[in-house]
């Protein structure tokens, strides 16, 4: 029972982690993305002070302040901030009615602005910070750049939540798993069946696992489909520049949040000592590489990166396994060196073959991992620490969930790298016992 008993307590911080990263990451994106849509023209033309009351700018940005409220659900509060030459931040609009005594007129000073927040008006990276207290409630916030055109960040926008409801939305998934050791704490103590007890629970949950996947996966990848079929090139040409930068703020923020919530539950299926079984077909390692570009096709554009089958590759690449789980691996793989690659770069992917093992190579000429940290990203929960300066957001746990993968097909998982050379995954995997014609693959095939 003890045993049972921490395994709860373990779940409830895993699961309450996860939450909190899941909520985290929705807030900045709702941020960056209200951020996306202001008008740098109507917001450059305050002036910072009360006279903006009298303003046609002023009531367009009054009434989007109202709007993001209203469209993000549990959020208390939207507002812009501006800074003066002093560093001094101040509001410029926010999205409270004057007779609400959390109206702030324009031009307020915020002496409570936290070193975080003045420092971001130099750094065009949006965030979360909190749980905060200040003269008006604790909160949450999460806060983005908005930019003009020269790249200049001209206001942040921000979005609060209450601190009480975000703590209670994570003491939600937290209890799950205590609600769930309850129940075999219970049975064990009357009947001592220790062993099929313990079942009963991997069982449990591996269902609220499911679930969740289903629940969370399925809307995100309908919205991220369906942006990307508004903005795919050569279709939709009607679209305005700003409808287009909307909706590619929109699929950006979607990708990101389906990243990290498809990396959770990965963690959450395999800290469960693979519980579910790896399927055993036949694929063709060409299929999955090709699925797998297709879904970044989009995100190497817009990076202006450019995927490449290098070398000679065999008619077939066959290995035995789970198609969907070496898509998600090989995806990992693909998107990070998409993500750290400079523009008008190239991504490789080499071939060869070595005696009963496919060798898979994705090879980047992005950042590079520095030589201490690359036994670390390998572990999960770990980031390098020139990823974290390029990209701020990510879980660093994909490369641990693409190793276990790999290794639940009997393959291996190892890198080379050099910092500002670039990063190379090298994949192994066991050759097909039989191809799907029944054939082995030809030696002059092989690299």
């Amino acid at each position: 029972m003890v045993v049972v008993l921490a395994v709860g307590i373990a779940g409830a911080v895993l699961a309450g982690t996860n939450a909190a990263l899941i909520n985290r990451q929705l807030l900045v994106s709702r941020a960056q993305t209200a951020a996306t849509a202001l008008s740098d023209e109507e917001i450059s033309s305050l002036d910072g002070n009360e006279t903006d009351l009298d303003t046609n700018a002023y009531d367009v940005l009054k009434e989007r302040m109202v709007r993001i409220r209203q469209d993000n659900e549990g959020t208390r509060f939207a507002y812009l901030l501006g800074e003066r030459r002093n560093n001094e931040v101040f509001f410029l609009v926010d999205s409270e009615p004057a007779s609400s005594p959390d109206y702030s007129p324009p031009g307020l000073a915020y002496p409570d602005a936290t070193t975080r927040v003045k420092a971001a008006f130099s750094d065009d990276t949006p965030f979360v910070e909190g749980p905060i207290s200040d003269s008006y409630g604790s909160w949450v916030s999460a806060l983005a750049p908005v930019v003009d055109e020269t790249g200049k960040t001209i206001a942040l926008l921000g979005i609060d939540v209450s601190a009480q409801d975000y703590y209670m939305q994570i003491g939600m998934y937290a209890i799950i798993p205590l609600l769930l050791a309850a129940i075999p704490l219970t049975v064990l103590y009357r009947n001592r069946k220790v062993e099929e007890k313990e079942q009963e629970i991997t069982d449990l949950k591996t269902q609220f696992v499911t679930v969740a996947s289903h629940e969370l996966r399925s809307p995100l990848n309908g919205v991220l489909w369906g942006t990307q079929s508004l903005i795919a090139p050569g279709k939709n040409t009607n679209l305005t520049d700003p409808q287009r930068s909307t909706l590619t703020a929109i699929y950006n923020s979607t990708a990101s949040s389906l990243a990290t919530v498809n990396e959770i539950l990965d963690f959450s299926i395999f800290d469960r000592d693979k519980a579910e079984k790896t399927q055993r077909e036949t694929v063709d390692l060409h299929d999955v590489l090709a699925d797998t570009q297709k879904v970044l096709d989009l995100a190497a554009q817009e990076a202006s990166v450019t995927v490449n089958q290098t070398g000679d590759w065999p008619t077939n690449v066959f290995t035995t396994g789970d198609p969907n789980a070496l898509k998600r691996g090989f995806n990992n793989i693909l998107s990070n060196a998409i993500k750290y690659s400079p523009k008008d770069s190239t991504v490789d992917l080499l071939y060869k073959r070595t005696g009963d093992q496919h060798i898979v190579s994705v090879r980047d000429h992005g950042i590079g991992i520095p030589e201490s940290e690359q036994a670390k990203v390998l572990e999960g929960y770990y980031r390098a620490g020139n990823a974290t300066k390029v990209k701020a957001h990510g879980t660093g746990m994909g490369l641990w969930v693409t190793k276990k993968i790999i290794e639940q097909h009997k393959g291996t998982l190892k890198l080379t790298s050099k910092e500002n050379q670039g990063t190379t995954v090298i994949i192994s995997l066991p050759v097909a016992g039989q191809t799907a014609s029944n054939q082995q693959p030809k030696e002059s095939d092989q690299q």
